[in-house]
């Protein structure tokens, strides 16, 4: 296991980036989340509809619609306190400063994904399955499905 695995536990996988601050937030036809240490990176592509908690306000955003993304843009620079993935494809990445970004799962669409160094991604496919390939330096270079079940 490398230090940019992610950890099952439970119904949850915790992704590598506790205790890390966001070093760059790319909008294309995502709007993505890049931490980087040292010369590795891991990446948080949203292509979904996702939200952004704020000071109790609840704002709903999209990639499609780049003009509205300012308090995700706000991320920058913000270091997280916990991040995980459920079994139904639901991701959370809650801040030190109390702003939490979600994404659920999507019906239709892959409406997020991880990557990472040595491999390690892990994707929300249609309907909320998760599927999870741990890094090459990983005993086993591949997870199972998380499944939705």
């Amino acid at each position: 296991m490398t230090a940019w695995d992610l950890v099952r536990s439970g119904e949850t996988w915790r992704l590598p980036i506790e205790q890390r601050s966001v070093s760059r937030c790319i909008v294309d036809h995502a709007f993505t989340l890049e931490f980087h240490v040292a010369e590795e990176t891991v990446g948080v592509r949203i292509e979904g509809a996702f939200s952004v908690l704020d000071q109790g306000r609840i704002h709903g955003l999209t990639p499609t619609a780049p003009i509205k993304l300012g308090p995700a843009l706000g991320l920058f620079d913000q270091v997280v306190r916990s991040a995980t993935v459920s079994v139904r494809g639901k991701l959370d990445i809650a801040f030190e400063d109390g702003r939490v970004l979600t994404v659920e799962h999507d019906d239709d669409y892959e409406p997020w994904e991880i990557y990472g160094p040595g491999g390690m991604r892990a994707v929300c496919t249609p309907g909320g399955t998760v599927t999870v390939w741990q890094s090459v330096e990983a005993p086993g270079s591949r997870a199972p499905d998380m499944g939705n079940s």
